[in-house]
């Protein structure tokens, strides 16, 4: 019999933290516990470990992702982050996890939210994150609303193109949609 758990815990208590996780997630079935799981990895000292372990999390329990990540949003570098799940094509799953990082006004993260935002339609919360947070490329997201077909997302373009004092393309847009009084 494999004592996996066994060996998990005398690393957690001789202080081998780095040793613990790297053998939870190689058997997981026998060694991976979460909440020992997301105690053990906070103490690691190979940050590239933290990454090792979105990934594990990904493949392995993705619906737990999220508390991970958020576990982990002191010690992670958002940007990284924002383009691992970008290349893996999996920015909407950890959407929670990018709702709580964009305190911290993140180009990255703002722009991956917007994004999302687009994608699932939903101009309010846009509208929102654009107010609350100026770190993401206003010109090029201003470029990509005024085509989009829902009135609401170039309502939006135009306030970002006045908001740059291009006064004659938000003036254009409002012309156009008929947005005057």
């Amino acid at each position: 019999a494999h004592l996996w758990g066994e060996l998990v815990f005398l690393y957690d208590k001789y202080e081998e933290y780095d040793n613990a996780i790297i053998t939870m997630m190689n058997h997981p079935a026998d060694a991976w516990k979460e909440s020992q799981f997301k105690d053990i990895i906070t103490k690691v000292a190979n940050v590239e470990l933290y990454y090792k372990a979105v990934q594990f999390y990904l493949e392995f329990k993705p619906l737990l992702l999220n508390d991970l990540l958020i576990v982990l949003s002191p010690r992670l570098d958002h940007t990284r982050a924002v383009n691992f799940f970008s290349k893996v094509k999996q920015l909407s799953l950890v959407k929670p996890y990018l709702r709580s990082v964009q305190n911290h006004n993140n180009k990255a993260v703002n722009e991956a939210l917007n994004n999302l935002f687009i994608t699932e339609e939903d101009y309010q919360a846009l509208r929102t994150s654009i107010d609350a947070y100026d770190n993401f490329d206003n010109i090029s997201l201003a470029q990509s609303l005024e085509k989009h077909e829902l009135i609401e997302f170039r309502r939006i373009a135009a306030y970002l193109f006045k908001g740059n004092n291009r006064w004659k393309q938000s003036v254009e847009l409002c012309k156009k949609d008929k947005l005057y009084k």
